[in-house]
């Protein structure tokens, strides 16, 4: 009887959003209703059109993506400018193609250069005033201490190579830190964390008073707030081909929707996850198409909240593996680095997470404290394993 009931229900659904079609004058978008209770439910991608042409667009965050992958390779070079990392960062000029690049590679960056588009005005936009010229600092850093030391043995307090007995080799500062590792993991909660929960899903972006009027619209045009949900959407998914087709993250870029897929695979720390992102991404924007501002806010925050999950388990998790190489004899040193650097960077981004009740789980003081503790003396060449694992407890302690 249930087979039968929820086959019948899903005729009845393609029978209303059929009629929905023919019933229309091609400019209005077409939202799925259930068609017991007559509330709109998530449609199966996020595909919405108006008059046959997708409202969808969040070009400005694919290219923003885009700038902090490209950074982020940069950091991994010999010899580099610390005023030319600042310009990538803080002007959005300035990015070349890597040697060998192709010549489609080679026309994306210079797309990229003049997109117009910035990573440092949006970096920690709404968080704590010390935490862009922190980030900034990675890139100075790594420019003067690291890059220019490329041939130096890294030791305590001294910036170079170091080579663990696995064969990788991390390039880090003074304190053990792989910069270019810190800097990604503290833009997933500083650019992507941060844009989502307090710009683009807020009150101020999507709610009441934010215009959503579609009269007169014509095909393909949006409504100011579909436009800014679409926008806190592509801080998740721009870098991926085809939302419509992203049923579960691919895991594309080096930010958020790469440890979304790590999070959410079989045998993560919460499979299922993803899905639950997406679906409430599906149905927030249904809900702006259909005037449900109740519904449009219920999913905005699990939308907020589900995200900031994963960057608690990315924390406590990296935090947990590198304490986990500190043990036994033969430490792997690079391992333990680079872990470690992962880990500092999600602990940074634990400031810009959104508990049920609307504000971070940790706030900007605790996050530095626990930073500065990370950081103590000689960095991470002085963390012992019960330090790093007391740290993923105080955090574990909120999931």
């Amino acid at each position: 009887m249930k087979f039968y009931y929820n086959s019948i229900k899903l005729f009845m659904v393609s029978i209303i959003m059929m009629a929905n079609v023919s019933c229309n004058n091609d400019t209005d978008p077409v939202i799925p209703v259930d068609p017991i209770t007559e509330e709109i439910i998530a449609p199966n991608t996020y595909l919405f059109q108006r008059g046959g042409e997708s409202t969808v667009s969040y070009g400005g965050q694919t290219a923003r993506l885009d700038m902090a992958a490209s950074l982020f390779n940069k950091l991994n070079d010999e010899d580099v400018s610390a005023a030319a990392l600042l310009q990538m960062f803080n002007e959005g000029i300035g990015f070349t193609a890597e040697d060998g690049a192709t010549q489609e590679e080679i026309d994306a960056i210079e797309v990229l250069n003049n997109s117009g588009k910035k990573l440092g005005n949006k970096t920690a936009a709404y968080g704590d005033a010390s935490v862009q010229p922190k980030i900034a600092g990675f890139l100075t850093a790594y420019a003067e201490d690291v890059s220019t030391n490329f041939n130096t043995d890294a030791a305590a307090g001294v910036a170079g190579s170091h080579t663990g007995a696995g064969g990788r080799t991390v390039r880090i500062n003074g304190k053990g830190m792989e910069l270019n590792q810190v800097f990604a993991k503290s833009l997933i909660g500083a650019l992507v964390m941060d844009q989502v929960a307090y710009g683009y899903l807020s009150a101020a972006k999507i709610g009441d008073d934010v215009d959503n009027d579609a009269t007169g619209l014509e095909a393909g045009a949006y409504t100011k707030m579909e436009h800014h949900f679409d926008e806190g959407l592509g801080y998740v998914y721009g870098q991926e081909d085809d939302i419509t087709m992203a049923v579960a993250p691919q895991g594309n870029g080096v930010l958020f929707n790469k440890y979304l897929k790590k999070v959410n695979a079989d045998g993560g720390e919460e499979p299922g996850l993803a899905t639950e992102i997406y679906d409430a991404f599906k149905l927030g924007r249904a809900a702006i198409v259909g005037s449900d501002s109740a519904l449009r806010d219920a999913q905005a925050k699990i939308v907020k909240t589900k995200m900031s999950r994963v960057i608690l388990h990315k924390a406590a998790y990296y935090l947990r593996g590198a304490a986990d190489k500190l043990g036994g004899t033969d430490v792997d040193y690079a391992s333990f680095f680079h872990g470690l650097s992962e880990g500092y960077g999600f602990v940074l981004s634990l400031q810009f997470t959104y508990n049920a009740d609307g504000v971070s789980y940790f706030s900007h003081a605790e996050v530095a404290e626990m930073l500065s503790k990370l950081e103590a003396g000689n960095g991470f060449w002085d963390r012992t394993a019960e330090e790093l694992n007391a740290m993923a407890a105080q955090i574990e302690a909120k999931i």
